[in-house]
């Protein structure tokens, strides 16, 4: 530990140095280099995706079948492919990770994006590899806790968000892709890019939820009296999520597993 002196006089006095350094960008990646991602690990025309979004299917000429567990994202996501004309190349379904309605090995790639945390990791897993071909590969975008998440800290972020505190630890995560027979092919930990990218960009203000957290720390009895404890808890964590990855605390993942011949 420094003393006072070694403190004002000497580490804070030449911290210009070091401010100059971290005003510089890193040129961190931004969400679309998800898409980036995929597109490098080689989609062919005519091929099957499970759980994904129109631009895929623009861009590579798949086919696709996409799930949602919850009937309003179904609803909306059907309203969406019959508004861009795309009701022949996507079918929506409401189905859960766990128990997809697609037959074994039908499904050339997965696509699965902020949807492992909410899972039965064991089960979704195995069900994953299951409607795979062999050979076939999933890409899987999760968010990990780290060392630095708090014990506290992590069991009531994740329960406001039914997050399953399993989906976050990456040796469960590794382990239980492996269980189910998907070999790991590449790892990319993104930490905070994505949300100094969006700072930079400008999508989004830290110092607006910070101010909004506060506010609602000093406020809070008020604001569960009138909202409920649960669209109060669930709105903190949110606000959290985005906070954490930029301090380490989580870190997004994006993983590339391929279904063993």
């Amino acid at each position: 530990m420094p003393s006072v002196e070694e403190l004002y006089g000497e580490i804070w006095a030449g911290e210009e140095a070091l401010e100059a350094e971290l005003d510089r960008s890193l040129e961190p990646r931004g969400t679309d280099w998800l898409f980036t991602a995929f597109a490098a690990l080689g989609p062919e025309p005519g091929q099957v995706v499970a759980d994904v979004g129109a631009r895929l299917v623009r861009e590579h000429g798949l086919r696709a079948v996409a799930l949602d567990p919850v009937p309003l994202h179904v609803e909306l996501a059907t309203r969406a492919v019959a508004d861009a004309g795309l009701e022949e190349e996507i079918d929506v379904v409401e189905a859960a990770v766990e128990a997809m309605p697609l037959a074994d090995g039908s499904a050339d790639w997965i696509w699965c994006r902020d949807v492992l945390v909410h899972t039965r990791l064991t089960e979704a897993l195995a069900e994953c590899a299951r409607v795979l071909r062999p050979g076939g590969r999933m890409l899987a975008y999760v968010t990990l806790a780290t060392e630095l998440l708090e014990p506290r800290e992590a069991a009531r972020l994740f329960e406001a968000v039914a997050v399953a505190p399993e989906s976050t630890d990456p040796a469960a995560l590794e382990a239980s892709a492996a269980d189910a027979g998907l070999t790991l092919v590449s790892v990319t930990r993104l930490g905070g890019e994505w949300r100094e990218r969006m700072v930079e960009d400008g999508t989004w203000d830290a110092g607006a939820v910070l101010l909004r957290l506060s506010r609602l720390r000093r406020n809070e009895a008020t604001l569960v009296e009138r909202h409920g404890r649960g669209r109060v808890e669930a709105y903190r964590a949110n606000l959290l999520w985005g906070v954490y990855q930029l301090l380490g605390k989580l870190c997004p993942t994006v993983y590339v597993w391929e279904r063993r011949a």
